[in-house]
């Protein structure tokens, strides 16, 4: 269950989009539009997620509300401002990490408009090629400043109040293809879905899930 704290986040799904349309592969995203849900297989077993019904979605409410109740009364888990303030006096200032990454992301939509300008011209492949590497590298740097931050606030109430919701996403939104033919829901309990040990189909699952659910 650990591994899918790193997938969940929509941070990571919008990221996971870049990568299938940077690679072409768009088939993916076009499949979710149509179905709103994607579907794979694992040793031979066909598998989907989908987005939540109605029902499902007040389900999840009502364990978010019930997670957060037990959060908030547990004097050992910070929220996300005061642990933010926890760091700045031992010398560490998440402010300045998001100042970096906010004129970092200024820094690429300018490298993108002038791309973009230069593809327009025609202007040839060195000055594309050297725009291109220059976002790449711009987007790396956004990148690992994003990780600093994360993991410097994952055990804040807010961040293990979302793993707990994505967690709880995959499961409400995971089927499996039965012998006749027919989905049906993966697991059966939240218990069931936290004790299972196929973590190949709940990291793609979470995965995916939250990709869908932030493409839509």
């Amino acid at each position: 269950m650990n591994q899918i704290k790193e997938n969940v986040r929509e941070e990571e799904a919008k990221k996971l989009l870049n990568e299938i349309n940077e690679s072409g592969d768009l088939n993916i995203v076009d499949e979710m539009i149509k179905n709103n849900q994607i579907e794979f297989e694992i040793n031979d077993k066909k598998y989907r997620v989908r987005l939540l019904n109605l029902k499902e979605k007040i389900d999840l409410d009502i364990l978010r509300r019930k997670k957060f109740g037990q959060l908030i009364q547990d004097k050992d888990i910070l929220l996300e401002k005061d642990l933010i303030k926890v760091y700045k006096e031992r010398g560490i200032n998440i402010e300045e990490i998001d100042d970096k990454m906010s004129k970092i992301k200024a820094e690429v939509n300018d490298k993108q408009i002038l791309l973009g300008e230069s593809i327009a011209k025609n202007d040839g492949e060195t000055i594309l090629k050297t725009y291109s590497d220059q976002i790449k590298n711009l987007n790396d740097e956004l990148n690992i400043l994003f990780l600093q931050k994360t993991t410097l606030l994952e055990f804040s109430l807010e961040n293990q109040l979302l793993n707990y919701i994505a967690q709880i996403i995959t499961f409400l939104s995971t089927d499996v293809m039965n012998e006749e033919g027919y989905y049906r829901r993966m697991w059966k309990t939240v218990e069931e879905f936290i004790d299972s040990s196929e973590n190949d189909l709940i990291n793609k699952a979470g995965s995916a899930s939250m990709i869908l659910q932030y493409s839509i």
